[in-house]
């Protein structure tokens, strides 16, 4: 098997094991004169590196290098860039990820920007992929949020993440971000061979989820039962 992309993964098999890539971008977002959303850089750090380290810990990797390009100076952004990645890589709750990175030092900017990757491994036969069948459900952690909506001090779905990679039942977990909820279960769906149907909730499943403030978990009928009991705030929001 050769080097694919899967959504906005790029799964690159190396024998019985894997690399997987994600990348996430930030711009104007800072406290520079061109920056539209003014908070600090730090956490636009904290938040661009959310967004990658879980669509790689979704996809059943485990976060190994980190790497953030900063297209702004070293001090102050760069330095602030990576406390907040450093932030949330202890949010992980993992050790032993490599960061590294690059700034810009030849000219001034007057925006923030950044885009940062992370790169995981995992077994090939671990990662969790094209697995719907019918009857199969999709249940909703999180709500949709952008922009100020969004609470600097979360923490992520990373203990979420490692009690469903645990439950059989569950066949995938997709992070929703930008592209909204129905979005991804599009995409879900149609990669699977698959049709599906949206509960009406009251959920605006067409609105941003931002910085991956919603995960999207596809699995079995009975395991739904599981997962509303460890996050009774979790909903099922549609069917395969």
């Amino acid at each position: 098997m050769s080097a694919h992309t899967r959504r906005d993964l790029t799964i690159l098999p190396m024998g019985n094991n894997c690399l997987v890539i994600a990348c996430d971008t930030c711009g104007a977002v800072g406290i520079k004169s061109g920056d539209i959303l003014k908070i600090s850089p730090r956490y636009a750090a904290k938040f661009t590196a959310r967004v990658a380290l879980t669509e790689v810990m979704c996809a059943g990797a485990t976060p190994t290098v980190v790497i953030n390009g900063v297209s702004c100076e070293m001090s102050p952004t760069g330095m602030e860039t990576i406390k907040g990645i450093n932030d949330e890589i202890e949010n992980t709750g993992l050790s032993d990820i490599i960061l590294t990175g690059s700034t810009e030092e030849n000219f001034p900017t007057c925006m923030t920007a950044m885009a940062i990757t992370v790169i995981g491994t995992a077994p090939v036969q671990g990662l969790k992929f094209d697995n719907a069948a019918t009857g199969d459900r999709l249940v909703l952690f999180g709500s949709p949020k952008v922009g100020t909506e969004v609470d600097l001090d979360e923490k992520g779905f990373y203990p979420e993440i490692k009690m469903l990679q645990k439950l059989p039942g569950v066949k995938e977990i997709v992070p929703a971000g930008s592209k909204g909820i129905a979005s991804e279960v599009s995409t879900l769906a149609a990669l699977s061979k698959v049709t599906y149907k949206l509960y009406e909730t009251g959920i605006d499943y067409n609105k941003s989820a931002g910085p991956a403030t919603c995960l999207i978990v596809l699995c079995s009928k009975p395991t739904v039962k599981q997962i509303l009991n460890f996050c009774p705030g979790a909903i099922c929001i549609g069917e395969i």
